[in-house]
């Protein structure tokens, strides 16, 4: 069976309920990118707009799961500013060399997926094999997940065709 982590930063909580549904539909383990920061109230939307528009890194804690340990990472990001949080971004150069094969989501307002999608993939030097973006009224509305669940099978295909990072998985591979 392939393994996949869920590995996301949330500020609001939008993405962090995208993330646990997208969990749950996977059977992945799940990552909270945890970041000390003070980030409640205006100054701190403020900051977070402000560091992620000038790409600041955060001071995140050291992650509970070891990505590498995965066939698949997924990220998911709120977009701050048009751009990739500085928590999530602070992920993915931190774990840049382990990171295996990966996918994206965003949770936004509406603008800027495309753009936080380049940073995502600059950052960790890889493309994803999948990626969705659920904006504010998305989340608002019952198709939410739908949204989800599409990206979950697409996901899903992907693994098919992904060689496991299971070392009895790989022995077997090159046996024969």
């Amino acid at each position: 069976m392939k393994r996949i982590l869920i590995a996301y930063y949330s500020r609001s909580g939008n993405t962090r309920r995208v993330a646990a549904r997208l969990a749950a539909d996977l059977g992945a383990d799940l990552e909270e990118i945890v970041d000390p920061t003070y980030r409640s109230g205006v100054f701190g939307y403020q900051r977070s707009g402000f560091q992620a528009f000038f790409r600041r890194l955060a001071p995140i804690a050291p992650p509970a799961h070891d990505p590498c340990a995965y066939d698949l990472v997924v990220v998911g990001t709120p977009i701050w500013d048009m751009s990739v949080s500085s928590p999530v971004r602070s992920y993915l150069r931190r774990h840049r060399s382990a990171l295996p094969t990966v996918a994206f989501f965003c949770t936004c307002g509406g603008l800027g997926s495309e753009r936080v999608f380049d940073q995502m993939t600059r950052e960790c030097g890889r493309e994803p094999v999948a990626r969705v973006v659920l904006t504010e009224r998305d989340l608002a509305m019952s198709a939410t997940p739908v949204a989800i669940a599409r990206f979950a099978v697409q996901i899903r295909a992907v693994l098919a065709h992904v060689p496991s990072s299971e070392p009895a998985a790989r022995a077997t591979a090159g046996a024969g």
